[in-house]
């Protein structure tokens, strides 16, 4: 339960520093920057003034900046307080960031192949001109990052779970990354999907269910 609290308070922060992010790409490549606001849903948005003409790659880096920064963001957090001796609580509050980040980018490419998804994806290619060109793509790319990033969360958890217990046997494993990661990476994808408007609800429980398949698969 902790690591679900812990899991949706990141993903909050997450969209914050996501935006903010996006906001700063903007600014770089002649997008005006100005304002962060919170959503009727007490999300934070970033408020933009109207872009002038972009290219492909003004796009990419101002919509795809966030994700990736925030990525590399999470991981040093995890590496510095696995590194040194820090306080239980902050390591697995980094360790549900790392969940967080690295399922973003999956979850972002699988919104872009869906019907009026949503997303930094979805946007790119509605921005490069015709949303439903990249599609098929999107979907294989989704797919291969989830079972790529899975594999590196699931063997986090269990690197984190170590520290606090053994953790002889697969089963046994599997069933720390589904209490550490599965359960509190399906909420906070959950809540990114549904709240921020990337997916219809019966799309998002598919996908969610696909995520914690390859957590369990990945598990070694």
């Amino acid at each position: 339960m902790l690591s679900v609290l812990a899991a949706l308070v990141v993903t909050w922060v997450t969209i914050a520093l996501e935006q903010a992010v996006r906001g700063g790409a903007g600014t770089l490549v002649g997008v005006p920057y100005q304002a962060l606001v919170l959503s009727p849903l007490y999300v934070v948005e970033v408020l933009q003034g109207r872009p002038g003409p972009l290219t492909a790659w003004g796009w990419t880096l101002m919509l795809l900046s966030g994700p990736v920064a925030l990525g590399f963001v999470a991981i040093g957090t995890h590496f510095v307080t696995g590194r040194f001796r820090t306080a239980g609580w902050l390591r697995s509050l980094a360790l549900e960031w790392v969940v967080v980040a690295l399922l973003w980018l999956p979850t972002a490419f699988a919104a872009a192949a869906l019907p009026n998804g949503g997303g930094p994806v979805a946007e790119l290619y509605a921005r490069l001109g015709d949303p439903q060109a990249g599609r098929w793509a999107a979907l294989a790319l989704a797919l291969l990052l989830l079972w790529l990033l899975a594999g590196v969360v699931s063997n986090r958890a269990v690197a984190v779970g170590r520290s606090w217990m053994r953790t002889d046997g697969l089963e046994f494993r599997r069933k720390l990354v589904r209490v550490v990661a599965g359960y509190p990476g399906a909420a906070a994808l959950g809540a990114l999907a549904i709240v921020a408007g990337w997916m219809a609800p019966a799309w998002c429980i598919a996908w969610l269910v696909l995520a914690f398949a390859a957590l369990m698969l990945r598990t070694r």
